[in-house]
């Protein structure tokens, strides 16, 4: 019984596959672990083709692409025989289907529907309202200015459909009865339109709605009861014109979630706006220029602020969430964390203070963090860090070991004896990163003799001060240090253009020996010269300009200080030296 069983079963798999006979152009057909026939046809020269190609085909189909082939209408029956569950088309010039396009199989197979970056100018009535077991419709990228009144009700799915798709059409309104008879849908995308308001009249005909996504179009405002959701999980608003978020915004949203409300045009933080959304679990208001300082609530898990204008931190602003488990607060402007910014976060994983202009950061300020695994502190002005910043953190879990990150790259880092604790920990920890993004690693600045070898790599044997350089014309000042603002700090020596003490001495001498020597030299040529033709009157070898120190002079100024011919930048043949210029991130 078993192995009738087995052979049944494999029967069926055998049958389901993709047929061994290979499909004729433009049609491919693959298998997956998730879908057992997957069928794209590209390129087509007509509908016709594409259905010729198919001949060969299995007639159960688990997903049919047809793509860049012109079909302007699509025509009835067009998929008579066939059992399929996903159809996409794709790029056809598409502008209508006939009333009987889907008529047979696929009234009851088909579940979902994707027309995009075609000519649609309206919700598709004729053909696609037959379907009955559709539960997503997708119809991007197409050219629907509007959507009609009672646009689904007619659809015998409408009981069924879970999601539908019009992002990244012309949409400027929505009828107030536009969405009525989604009595059970679930997420709803109208990103990339030309919305200037939330179309709030027809929202309150989808109760059950739980994603809504209105990112990039020209909303304004957030009023009063224009959010009439209170199942509602996940909203987006990013790319939008918001300036003012009222505090009763929210106020019919309880379930409310995840929050995206990045690049607008909001000013603050209204803490007031939390208070009917306590729930909140991810926030992000990344790229709002005028946000200069932070407010939460209690349960959230994800704070995203980066790309603001963020200069400090209040003490003790973050212990109100005591659940926050990741901060992204990079390219902003502060410049001091103290010991009690991040105090008492016992489930805090990622900390970014990435591309900020931080020259300070107090002992113990990232300490005591039991669950902290990222710290990015790159792209900043640190030049020391002391001993106990991360005590008690960024520790490795003995039951299931992490990728530990302490992302520290491009800071003027001063590998003196008050960074030793630091050299060492990252040589006992082997395992933790120190760059991101495949940057190159922490270097130290200064002194001179660890300029530009890797932190992790130096050792503790440091000279306790460094050799002057007796020649200032050979340092570059007023270097840039960079950071991922597209900023610079001026203040900083480049270590890579700075010579050793003592080779420069050994260098002027040795000129200067060179110069004396070839002087003697030459004079006695000249001399040996002049005697060879026995002349009785013998001019001065060495003339009113030439000497050993009248050679010397001439390498060096009337003040003694060596010449430099080169007076623009250092060579570029070393990629390691800076340019005196401002350098941004897209260098």
């Amino acid at each position: 019984m078993r192995l009738l069983l087995f052979n049944l079963l494999l029967i069926g798999f055998a049958y389901s596959q993709c047929p061994t006979l290979q499909l004729q152009e433009p049609c491919t057909c693959t298998s997956t672990r998730y879908e057992a026939v997957s069928i794209v046809c590209d390129g087509g020269s007509s509908l016709d083709a594409v259905l010729e190609s198919l001949s060969n085909s299995p007639p159960n189909i688990d997903s049919l692409t047809i793509s860049n082939t012109p079909i302007e209408k699509m025509p009835g029956y067009a998929f008579q025989g066939f059992q399929i569950k996903k159809l996409f088309l794709r790029n056809n010039g598409l502008r209508s289907f006939h009333p009987n396009t889907f008529t047979g199989n696929l009234e009851d197979s088909l579940e979902e529907l994707e027309v995009r970056g075609n000519y649609l100018d309206g919700i598709p009535q004729s053909g696609v309202s037959i379907l009955k077991q559709l539960k997503i419709i997708s119809l991007p990228d197409n050219l629907i200015e509007y959507v009609q009144d009672n646009a689904f009700l007619s659809y015998h799915s409408r009981d069924s459909i879970l999601k539908v798709d019009l992002s990244a059409n012309n949409l400027t309104a929505i009828h107030p009865t536009g969405l009525l008879g989604l009595e059970n849908l679930s997420q709803l995308s109208l990103d990339k339109n030309l919305l200037s308001e939330i179309p709030s009249q027809a929202l309150e005909n989808v109760p059950t709605l739980e994603d809504l996504s209105l990112g990039v179009n020209k909303i304004h405002v957030i009023s009063k009861n224009a959010l009439p959701l209170p199942n509602l999980k996940s909203l987006s608003l990013e790319v939008n014109q918001i300036r003012l978020i009222p505090s009763d915004s929210f106020e019919q949203t309880p379930l409310l979630s995840y929050l995206y409300l990045g690049n607008n045009l909001l000013t603050a933080i209204d803490a007031s706006m939390f208070h009917h959304i306590g729930g909140l679990k991810v926030l992000s208001m990344s790229n709002n220029k005028d946000i200069t300082s932070i407010q939460s609530n209690g349960d959230l898990i994800r704070l995203e602020l980066f790309d603001c204008s963020i200069s400090k931190i209040e003490p003790k602003t973050l212990q109100k969430v005591q659940h926050l488990q990741v901060i992204l607060l990079s390219r902003n402007q502060i410049t001091r964390v103290s010991h009690e910014t991040f105090s008492n976060l016992p489930e805090l994983s990622e900390i970014d203070l990435s591309g900020n202009s931080i020259n300070s950061i107090d002992d113990f300020a990232f300490s005591q963090l039991p669950m902290l695994v990222s710290l990015d502190l790159s792209s900043n002005r640190l030049e020391t860090l002391p001993s106990n910043v991360i005590y008690d953190s960024l520790m490795q879990k003995k039951t299931t070991p992490v990728q530990r990150k302490l992302s520290i790259q491009n800071n003027p880092w001063r590998c003196d004896k008050d960074l030793l604790w630091l050299r060492k920990w990252l040589r006992d920890n082997g395992d933790v990163t120190t760059t991101s993004n495949n940057s190159p690693p922490a270097k130290c600045w200064t002194p001179s003799n660890l300029s530009g070898l890797d932190l992790r790599q130096t050792d503790s044997k440091l000279p306790l001060k460094t050799t002057k350089t007796p020649n200032n014309e050979y340092q570059v000042k007023n270097q840039h240090v960079p950071n991922t603002n597209g900023t610079s700090q001026l203040g900083y020596q480049n270590p890579h253009t700075e010579v050793n003490g003592l080779a420069l001495v050994g260098l002027i001498l040795g000129i200067v020996l060179i110069v004396f020597v070839s002087c003697i030299v030459l004079g006695y040529l000249m001399r040996f010269i002049f005697l060879s033709y026995e002349s009785k009157t013998k001019p001065n070898v060495f003339g009113s300009t030439i000497s050993s120190a009248g050679c010397i002079r001439n390498m060096y100024g009337g003040d003694g200080t060596l010449v430099s011919e080169d007076h623009g930048h250092p060579s570029t043949a070393n990629n390691n030296v800076y340019l005196n210029r401002p350098r941004h991130w897209w260098f």
